[in-house]
């Protein structure tokens, strides 16, 4: 007699993290996630095909939905999260199903009345008490109200972009039809970073030295009058260790943000690299295609 397989029905959850960790999450591809040894028993009833909504504790605000791509593991060793004293080593994997940017993300505000998984008393007096939980189980209707207010956000931000969206090549290609000095592509976005600087009103420098008797020179450097505030690399081809170790460097002589302009194809071994690294926690990457968003008017000569 052949026996009937009940249907796997995806379980859902809530996961509350801090902003920093969800930015660790995005460099990761949000490829696993983590929580501390007391939650053991909570996170073994993870399966494969279980769905996540992340929220960001500071922000008040919903970043992205998830799904579990394997069973729940232990790694005690592998340190992944900023916190020193904390590894999460209660782990499954997962993947991204809706990524929100930092710019877009969801205000859970404007959402409370309608979620069921926040009580009619937290409703009343404090909302926020349903989101202390690291990890909690929520109803399917609460995840996909949420998932479908995060992909309106997407759309609206298809809309805004349509038709002034840049490949990486044509990024380039570009920029060295625009009017500048200097020759080479390398180059040639250092002077734009440099006229950035200046106009945000930094004292802005190329090729400057990240102290005056320090061996290691910046691409760009932007000055608070004469106290460092960013360090800026262009790695364009050459060492892409070089480069990680000179805005180090940087951050050792109190810079207070370093960013590293890269090519997309680079992306993902720049992960790899200090993904184990204190820098990690302080480096931003931009893409070649991102300085049109920040240098508008330098490129309408060209649109």
């Amino acid at each position: 007699m052949k026996q009937n397989t009940p249907n796997f029905e995806p379980q859902c959850w809530l996961i509350c993290t801090s902003q920093d960790n969800f930015q660790v999450d995005r460099q990761n591809n949000f490829s696993v996630e983590g929580f501390r040894a007391r939650n053991r028993r909570l996170v073994s009833e993870v399966k494969p095909g279980d769905k996540f909504v992340i929220y960001i504790n500071q922000l008040q605000r919903f970043g992205a939905t998830l799904q579990a791509t394997g069973k729940p593991y232990t790694d005690g060793k592998t340190r992944i999260w900023i916190e020193q004293e904390e590894i999460w080593p209660c782990r499954f994997p997962t993947k991204p199903i809706v990524v929100l940017e930092d710019d877009q993300l969801l205000d859970a505000k404007k959402l409370v009345t309608q979620l069921s998984f926040i009580t009619d008393e937290q409703k009343r007096v404090n909302w926020g008490l349903a989101f202390h939980q690291s990890l909690r189980k929520i109803p399917l209707d609460d995840f996909e109200l949420i998932e479908s207010e995060m992909r309106k956000l997407l759309a609206l931000r298809g809309k805004e972009t349509e038709g002034r969206l840049l490949t990486e090549e044509q990024a380039k290609e570009a920029i060295m039809e625009l009017p500048l000095e200097k020759k080479s592509l390398h180059d040639r976005i250092g002077e734009m970073l440099d006229t950035l600087g200046s106009r945000m009103g930094y004292n802005s420098y190329t090729n400057y030295r990240v102290t005056p008797e320090h061996a290691v020179e910046l691409d760009v450097a932007w000055l608070d009058k004469r106290s460092p505030e960013i360090a800026i690399e262009v790695q364009i081809g050459g060492n892409l260790i070089e480069a990680k170790d000179k805005l180090a460097q940087a951050k050792k002589f109190n810079y207070r943000k370093v960013i590293m302009v890269i090519e997309q194809a680079q992306l993902p071994r720049l992960n790899a690299i200090i993904r184990f690294d204190e820098l990690v926690d302080w480096m931003e990457a931009w893409s070649i295609q991102a300085l049109k968003e920040h240098l508008p008017s330098l490129w309408q000569c060209v649109d």
